[in-house]
């Protein structure tokens, strides 16, 4: 193989495996960063791979490297939410058993899409990608969860607005 057929394929691969993990959850930019990284390192490396196995050994690496970048961004969160949160918010912040036990009602289905839209914080467009389905799918979805969540605490004698 040609020098420029290597360079060609290796920027193929590069495209290819930010779609990758996009698909898989990732930000644009996060994907754009590790897929970098990855090249500079095997770069560094001097490493040389036919390409029958040049694409799966990469799509390894920018793999696991994405989830160490994904556990290291978690542990940071975490700290300072424990370490730099103001004692004030700390003191003020009571956990609502009712809604609590409403929660246990849903199913898990419906517990993962809360947890990925409101604790991880993600956006339509993100959740929708995360569970493969189309953005107004991940609305409605959303807007049946409010629902039974507030006909559940109805139920059970508690308002919420």
């Amino acid at each position: 193989m040609q020098l420029r057929q290597y360079e060609d394929l290796l920027a193929q691969l590069a495209v290819e495996l930010q779609r990758y993990l996009i698909g898989r959850g990732a930000k644009r930019e996060v994907a754009e960063d590790i897929c970098q990284d990855v090249f500079v390192k095997v770069l560094e490396m001097e490493l040389v791979l036919p390409p029958g196995e040049l694409r799966p050994y990469l799509y390894r690496v920018v793999w696991s490297t994405y989830l160490d970048d994904y556990r290291r961004e978690r542990r940071y969160r975490e700290l300072v939410t424990q370490y730099l949160r103001p004692e004030r918010e700390q003191a003020d912040f009571e956990i609502d058993e009712d809604l609590l036990s409403a929660l246990d009602r849903l199913s898990a289905r419906e517990r993962e899409l809360l947890l990925l839209r409101y604790d991880q914080d993600l956006s339509i467009r993100e959740v929708a990608v995360r569970l493969k389905v189309t953005p107004a799918a991940i609305k409605m979805r959303l807007h049946r969860v409010h629902r039974k969540l507030k006909k559940i605490l109805r139920r059970d004698g508690h308002e919420r607005k």
